[in-house]
This record gives structure tokens, sequence and C-alpha cells, in this order.
């Protein structure tokens, strides 16, 4: 069964059923949209910045959060079908909960979602199999490579500078969080690892670990490639990383990936409650369980 962009849009659809915050009246903050960046051989994404309530008030610096799937991030996004990051950050910050934080809403590439959020890094060292899986992905959206390369090296090398200079933000990469869900969680988790100098903060909902086709998911060797992917990270040194999975539709095939990753980073001295946070959710995939862990995630994550 293949997650394309309309039964990932009917996801959407449960996220606000029943969120643990009445994030309607919370405070609604600022955003804005940055300019068009030029980007190598990547689409052109449009980028928001969420800017918390009393940011222009004080000199304080503020943590960032950069969000995939942008598109779905803020409380207005979607018809209302969205994270709600912006109030539920603000009724976070409002309580105390969590320190000041700016949010980077970063939108996907629509058609090209998959070529964007599978990482090049896992395709490079499959072989068998999960290649083929990989490869007849891109050729389905009439392309031929990834470009989640690119995506990181552009996330790295110019926007979070961008953001750093024109945004009263701690650059440090402990107070610089990344998150995605489903296939953007996938990449999150790769941002993280690849990109661990800047990013010290990571919140994977959902993750397609499986890469997409359900075929994929009894394959022996995949979470093995995973949990050594990940033990890149070594010791957390501060860093924070959530991995949640459901325990319904393609969700219970997330399991052993995750107790995989979380096995090898333990060996790595990651502390669960502390370094590293996995949950599991009687509930479904990615969006359709939002509700149910969005406060929750974003508490722990940026604590």
């Amino acid at each position: 069964m293949l997650i394309d962009r309309r039964i990932f849009l009917s996801l959407v659809a449960v996220a606000t059923a029943a969120p643990a915050f009445a994030i309607g009246g919370a405070p609604r903050g600022q955003i804005e949209t940055l300019p068009k960046f030029a980007a190598d051989n990547l689409t052109e994404p449009r980028i928001r910045v969420w800017l918390p309530p009393g940011y222009s008030e004080t000199e304080r610096s503020c943590r960032t959060i950069y969000m995939l799937d942008g598109q779905y991030a803020f409380a207005d996004d979607s018809d209302g079908a969205n994270f709600a990051a912006d109030r539920r950050i603000a009724r976070l910050m409002e309580v105390g909960s969590i320190e000041p934080t700016l949010i980077v809403a970063i939108d996907n590439l629509d058609e090209d979602r998959f070529l964007q959020y599978m990482p090049q890094t896992i395709y490079d060292r499959a072989n068998g199999d999960v290649r083929a899986i990989i490869e007849r992905e891109i050729n389905r959206v009439g392309k031929t490579s990834l470009v989640s390369g690119q995506f990181i090296q552009f996330l790295t090398n110019q926007l979070k500078p961008f953001v750093d200079a024109h945004y009263r933000t701690s650059a440090d990469r402990l107070d610089t969080a990344i998150f995605g869900a489903s296939m953007a969680g996938v990449m999150a988790g790769a941002i993280f690892v690849e990109a661990q100098q800047t990013f010290g903060r990571a919140a994977c909902m959902s993750p397609n670990w499986p890469i997409y086709d359900e075929r994929m998911i009894d394959y022996p060797k995949l979470p093995s490639l995973w949990s050594t992917y990940f033990a890149q990270l070594g010791n957390p040194a501060g860093r924070r990383l959530w991995l949640d999975h459901g325990t319904e539709m393609m969700d219970a095939g997330m399991a052993p990936h995750q107790s995989a990753i979380a096995a090898s980073l333990a060996d790595l001295e990651w502390r669960r409650g502390c370094n590293l946070q996995t949950r599991v959710y009687d509930a479904g995939h990615a969006f359709a369980q939002t509700a149910t862990q969005m406060d929750e995630v974003l508490a722990w994550l940026l604590a």
C-alpha cells in the first residue's frame, strides 16, 4: 500500500479531532513569509516564520523549531486540519512549560515529497530489494534522483544562517530542533543524524521507516540499516530525540525499526526520558494521532 498525497491529506483531516490543549484562545503571534532562496537543484518551497507572542517586546533569544510539511504547521492552515504548532507552542510558553520558541515552517514539494524526504544516504547504503523500492518510487513521479541531500545542504548552509541573521535566535544546536511526521519524520531523523552539528533536538512522529511500501516492513536488514545509521550520533551530549508510532494502520510495522534505533542509542548512553523519548500510541498513522501526542512532543522536545 503506497501512501500518496491524497491518503496523506485524508489523514490530516483527523488531526484536530480532540486536541489536548484548548488551543482556540491561545495567543497568536505573527507569521512572516521569507523571500525565495536560490537553492541549487531544488524546487524552492514556501517558508514561513512564526514569531511568538511578545517577541518584539524583549531582547531574549528564542529557540527554533524547523517543521517539515510546513503547509500544515499553523492553526489556520489547510482549513483547520493541521499541527496548530503556533497555538500549542504559545500555550506551552504561556504556562512556562517551554522556552520562547520561534517556528520555521518549510512546505514540502507536493508530488516530489518522497524525493525531498527519502534520505539519500540510506539509498546509497541499501542494496537489493530496498534500493529497487526506492528507485521505483523515484520513477513513479517521473524523476531520476532524490533531492534530500540537497535539501539538507539548503537547510544548513542557507536557511538556518538566514534565520539566525534576521531573527533573534540562539544559533546553538541544543536550541535548534527539527520536526517531521510520516515520511517527513524519516527526514527529520536524517537531518538530526547528518546535520548533527546544526540540529540538537529532533522529533520523528510516526516515521515511515519501512519506506512507503508495506512489503518493506518485514525486510530483515532494514531495522539494522536504520540502527547503524543512527549510531553515527555517538554520545548524546545534551541532545534530545523523540521517536513514536501508533499501533494501527501501517504504524504497526514501525515497532521493530523504532526498537532497533532505540537499542543502538541506548548502547551510546542515550537515556529514555532524558535524551531519548520513545512512545507507542493506541492510534493510527501520523496526523491521525496528532491530537493525542502533539502537545507532549513539543513540551518534551523544547523544555
